[in-house]
């Protein structure tokens, strides 16, 4: 009975190893800033310290994020389809190795803390109640003779910057991460890419395989070719009274009209102005990227 407990024992703990460890090679090591990315970004925050990070080099792919719906029970998602044709869950995710969309803020939010709990990590997030899984949290509804746009009140978030668990990178982590950091912003490694491949990945009707193209001088690879990517960062703007479904913002470019020698990034997101916010439980093209603290 012993010898039994002890196998059992012995194989659960080189499983978590050899999980943990493969999750490693997934990521890099950035090196903070105290870098202003207000210069480079107008709608960056000019005040926030960049902290050193462990940043995944790949989106979180369709295969990982099916792990977390098997282990939540959540396998209706299999069956979305907008209006059938192009948007179904199968043509906008082709292969296991694509990177995952119709992910809500509040799904990525869960996601995270779930990696964590799997990896042992301290949650990042600390989410006040439960939100029950629907594939369309916005629905038409009748209310005392009338019709009214109804859309459920998610849990409020709250994120634990001290923890060392995976979390949604901030906007000034996402644009630095975005550049190549300090030394992708000085050797504007965006010049020696063929911009026309990116502006396929980016413009396509399904998400691609994970690390097909180049990646930036931080190893990190399709952080503006392939699926929008959700950020954490809130806004007032949409929210109305409701002050916990702020508008958070999704950030992702379809990089058109700029076949260009010497295409410049920085110039590119400077003639966008700002960002469009989206709201937390909308389920559409839009996937995650993590990371989280190395300090």
């Amino acid at each position: 009975m012993l010898k039994k407990s002890f196998l059992i024992f012995l194989y659960f703990s080189i499983s978590v190893l050899i999980y943990a460890s493969d999750t490693k090679t997934n990521e890099v090591y950035v090196k903070g800033s105290n870098i202003n990315m207000q210069e480079y970004i107008k709608f960056c925050d000019k005040t926030k310290k960049i902290k050193n990070l462990y940043v995944q080099k790949y989106e979180v792919t369709r295969k990982e994020f099916e792990e977390y719906l098997d282990y939540s029970q959540y396998s209706m998602l299999r069956q979305y389809s907008k209006t059938g044709g192009l948007f179904t869950y199968d043509n906008l995710m082709p292969y296991p190795d694509c990177a995952a969309v119709l992910i809500t803020f509040y799904d990525a939010c869960k996601y995270c803390n779930w990696r964590s709990e799997q990896e042992g990590y301290e949650p990042a997030y600390d989410i006040q109640g439960e939100l029950p899984f629907e594939l369309n949290y916005f629905q038409w509804k009748q209310e005392n003779g009338e019709w009214i746009y109804y859309v459920l009140k998610m849990p409020e978030i709250r994120l634990n910057e001290k923890a060392n668990g995976y979390r949604l990178p901030t906007i000034n982590e996402y644009f630095y991460l975005l550049l190549g950091g300090q030394e992708g912003i000085d050797n504007k490694w965006w010049e020696e890419i063929d911009i026309t491949k990116y502006e396929f990945f980016a413009n396509s009707h399904f998400t691609n395989k994970v690390g097909s193209l180049k990646a930036n001088p931080l190893g990190v690879y399709d952080i503006f070719s392939n699926a929008p990517e959700w950020i954490w960062a809130d806004t007032n703007t949409y929210s109305r009274d409701d002050s916990i479904n702020y508008a958070k913002y999704a950030v992702g470019y379809a990089l058109r009209e700029e076949s260009l020698p010497n295409f410049n990034l920085i110039r590119y997101i400077s003639n966008k102005k700002s960002l469009s916010p989206k709201s937390p439980l909308e389920r559409g093209f839009i996937g995650m990227r993590m990371v989280r603290n190395a300090e």
